[in-house]
């Protein structure tokens, strides 16, 4: 008996998840978004890659201060963390979405948490841009 109640629970939550997702991704507005994350996402990771294949020493410069310099110095594998968080918040908000497909203003909420983490990928391409030309040039 355990077995079946588990099993239809299991069924039914994962409908609930395709039905959220499918809501979701029927909004025009929500795939530009998705797709231009992505881009931003890929160009982070290989910003990133770059960064790591092109280091020549033990240290990387992380951050920059205009008034105190150097403030920030780590180890060359830290560069990875900058776009793992960007993925970090483009999933967080993706699923915060498809959550909120039910409610009343689901376009207003899947706008505000979509474009907050493309401009969140953008910023991080930007930060990695900058990290760059702090290394090498």
């Amino acid at each position: 008996m355990a077995y079946s109640n588990l099993y239809a629970r299991f069924y039914s939550f994962r409908q609930e998840v395709a039905a959220a997702f499918s809501t979701l991704w029927r909004f025009t507005s929500s795939r530009i978004y998705f797709g231009l994350a992505c881009l931003f996402q890929l160009a982070g990771w290989l910003q990133a890659a770059y960064i790591y294949r092109n280091l020549s020493g033990d240290l990387l410069v992380l951050h920059y201060n205009i008034d105190f310099g150097i403030d920030l110095v780590g180890a060359p594998w830290r560069i990875f963390l900058y776009p793992a968080y960007g993925l970090g918040i483009f999933l967080f908000n993706w699923l915060l979405a498809a959550a909120l497909h039910r409610r009343f203003h689901f376009r207003i909420f899947a706008n505000l948490l979509l474009s907050s983490a493309l401009i969140f990928s953008l910023l991080i391409c930007l930060a990695l841009m900058f990290i760059y030309l702090i290394n090498f040039r």
